[in-house]
C-alpha cells in the first residue's frame, strides 16, 4: 500500500488523546495489493472472487493477482511491493514455510499482511517464527475472509498514524508501524526504532491509553511492544526482530501468552 501527502488539512492523534490540526498535510490512502499463493487454481478462485466482492462492498481499492508457486511469488514480490499475501503452506517445491522466512529474514519485509492458508489445522503454532497475521483452515469461508480483511484494513490505517510528543520544545511525530517498542525508565519513556531512539517524559500507562491496542502488546511494566515486530517468544520473554530478547513479567505471562498466539488460532479455537 502506498502513502502519499496532499494539501490539506489533518488531524494527527497524540499521546494526550486528541487530535491536533495541521495545515496543509494529509495522509492519503491509495491502493492496496494482495496476491493469492496457492498450487489448487479451484482455491484462488474462490479467494480471488472473494476478495474482489470484499473490495466491491466495502467500496475500496484493491488489486488481486494469482500465482501457483513459492518460486513464482518471489520473482514478483522482486519486481514490486505488495501488502497482502494468502499463502498456502502445501506448495510444491519451495513450501509455504521456507517463502514465509525468505520473506521474513532474507527480504526483511515486516510490512506485509501474511495470511498462511492450509487444510490442515496442525500447521498453526509452527508459523509463529514467520509472524502471520492469521490462519485460515479449507475450505475457506466468506466470513473468514471479511473479518480478516476488516482487521487489515483497520490496522494499515493505525499504523499509519502518527504519534506525536514532545521532547524539550520540540514536537516529534512518528509513524507507529516504525515503533519496535516503548520502554520505561524512570520519568522517561524510550521510543525504539530500527535504527533511532527517541526519549520524552512521561508515563507508559498514559501511553498505553493512547496507542492502538491491536497493534502494541504490555509485556512488562517498562515495556509495551509492536506484536509485528515480535520475531520469537517462550512463556518468560519475547525476542524482537533486532535481536533484543525483553522479559515478561510474571503477572502478563498468560495474557501475553493468549494474545500472541491468537494469529495462530483459528476462530473456533483449535490449533
Amino acid at each position: 500500500m502506498s502513502w502519499k501527502f496532499v494539501s490539506c488539512d489533518v488531524f494527527y492523534y497524540t499521546v494526550t488523546g486528541t487530535f491536533r490540526k495541521c495545515k496543509k498535510q494529509e495522509i492519503a490512502k491509495e491502493i492496496m495489493k494482495a496476491i493469492i499463493c496457492d498450487d489448487e487454481k479451484s482455491t484462488c478462485s474462490e479467494l480471488e472472487t472473494l476478495l474482489l466482492k470484499y473490495a466491491e462492498e466495502k467500496k475500496i481499492r484493491l488489486t488481486v493477482e494469482v500465482c501457483y508457486s513459492g518460486e513464482e511469488l518471489l520473482k514478483d514480490m522482486e519486481k514490486e511491493d505488495i501488502d497482502i499475501l494468502f499463502l498456502d503452506i502445501e506448495l510444491p517445491g519451495e513450501n509455504g514455510v521456507s517463502v514465509g522466512e525468505y520473506i521474513r529474514n532474507v527480504m526483511e519485509n515486516e510490512n506485509l499482511f501474511l495470511i498462511y492458508i492450509s487444510s490442515k489445522e496442525s500447521y498453526a503454532l509452527q508459523l509463529f517464527h514467520n509472524r502471520p497475521f492469521d490462519f485460515l483452515v479449507k475450505p475457506i469461508k466468506q466470513e473468514n475472509i471479511f473479518q480478516v480483511l476488516d482487521q487489515i484494513y483497520r490496522i494499515a490505517g493505525k499504523s499509519n498514524f502518527i504519534f506525536e510528543f514532545q521532547n524539550q520544545k520540540n514536537c516529534c511525530r512518528i509513524f507507529y508501524k516504525d515503533i519496535l517498542y516503548f520502554r520505561s525508565e524512570g520519568r522517561k519513556i524510550i521510543i525504539i526504532m530500527k535504527d533511532d531512539e527517541k526519549a520524552f517524559y512521561g508515563k507508559l500507562t498514559e501511553v498505553e491509553k493512547k496507542i492502538p491496542e491491536n497493534l502494541f502488546l504490555r509485556i512488562h511494566k517498562s515495556y509495551l511492544v509492536n506484536r509485528i515486530y515480535v520475531k520469537e517468544f517462550t512463556y518468560e520473554s519475547i525476542k524482537m526482530i533486532n535481536g533484543e530478547v525483553l522479559n515478561i513479567s510474571k503477572t502478563n505471562r498468560t495474557e501475553v501468552r493468549r494474545k500472541i498466539l491468537e494469529s495462530a488460532i483459528d476462530e473456533n479455537g483449535n490449533l
